[in-house]
């Protein structure tokens, strides 16, 4: 595979409305890999990163690299741009190089989109934050813009509890208990990325057969083989991991401040239900919605479920919170479908 072809960009668009301009090497770059499913959530975490260090002196450059655009979303941007008077740059990538990459309905090839954040950017930029485009911030970030790398990788933290020991078994190395990391937050040292070749480190490793079988997560697992030993830890408050399933699951509207505190910086809604969603009207959804309210994207409706498993997070949450009807249909809707 020539990984350069795959990141030559059929168009990149600067939205860049900030009062004094300056380079982006001395700006604090964050990036997103998406696809349309997606666009809102990146939209939306760009958002919470402003209106949460509004009183702070970080010159943020924000970075989107996106397989589907359209006007709208363009034009929403730009509204965002001007609102925040901020640089936002959008990358239009032709997605189809990567689909022979290893994928699946819930890890579309649009995960890969990260590595080439990593490629493209170490040959223009010293650090780069990338963040899952369902990681929303609540926080400060001037203590992570402050940090200094040595010979580190990058920054991570460590994943939630139930993923150590089956990660360490699946991968074949007892190491990654305690040591396997989340890829929703990652901070990295570019420089060593592109002094250590981890691109293509990375792609031989996906090419290798007795590596590829042991993959559930094809690009978090293949990043955490390369990363033990060289990653910087970062603590829980910059990668708090919440389902928002929980609710249903625990029927405790407070549970979600087990997890989510004061202190917490990012919170990384994983699972199939998102806070954009119209089903997800939770109190641990509202540092999404809040965001939300208050952005170009305020009178335009939450999504609806679309795929199967959508549906039958849907009709589970909508039963949940009494909402019976709407349940039903979705289940109905959800028994219907093909797949």
């Amino acid at each position: 595979m020539n990984f350069k072809q795959i990141t030559q960009f059929n168009d990149i668009i600067v939205l860049d409305r900030r009062l004094v301009k300056c380079d982006d090497r001395e700006t604090f770059n964050i990036s997103w890999g998406i696809d349309k499913n997606y666009q809102i959530g990146a939209a939306i975490s760009i958002a919470s990163i402003l209106e949460n260090n509004k009183k702070s002196d970080i010159d943020f450059t924000f970075h989107i690299i996106a397989d589907y655009l359209d006007n709208e979303y363009v034009e929403l941007l730009t509204q965002l741009a001007e609102q925040y008077k901020t640089v936002i740059k959008i990358y239009h990538i032709d997605s189809a190089p990567l689909r022979s990459l290893p994928k699946t309905n819930i890890w579309p090839v649009s995960i890969y989109y990260r590595l080439l954040s990593f490629d493209y950017f170490s040959e223009r930029l010293d650090t780069l934050l990338y963040l899952d485009a369902d990681v929303i911030c609540k926080g400060s970030l001037q203590s992570l813009a402050s940090l200094e790398f040595n010979e580190e990788y990058g920054a991570v933290v460590i994943d939630v509890d139930t993923m150590q020991k089956k990660s360490a078994v699946r991968l074949q190395n007892p190491e990654f208990e305690g040591n396997y990391f989340n890829s929703g937050v990652m901070y990295i040292n570019l420089n060593q990325w592109l002094k250590s070749s981890l691109t293509e480190r990375f792609f031989n490793l996906l090419s290798d057969e007795s590596v590829v079988g042991k993959l559930k997560y094809p690009d978090q697992d293949i990043l955490n083989i390369i990363f033990l030993h060289h990653a910087r830890i970062l603590p829980r408050e910059y990668n708090t991991i919440y389902s928002l399933k929980s609710e249903f699951e625990n029927k405790n509207s407070k549970y979600y401040s087990e997890f989510i505190k004061e202190s917490t910086v990012f919170i990384h809604y994983t699972g199939v239900t998102k806070p954009w969603h119209d089903w997800a009207n939770y109190p641990s959804a509202q540092f999404f919605r809040n965001v939300y309210d208050v952005s170009p994207w305020r009178n335009i409706p939450y999504q609806s479920a679309v795929k199967k498993h959508e549906y039958r997070e849907k009709y589970k949450h909508l039963l949940y919170q009494g909402k019976v009807f709407g349940g039903l249909c979705a289940a109905i809707k959800y028994n219907l479908m093909q797949g």
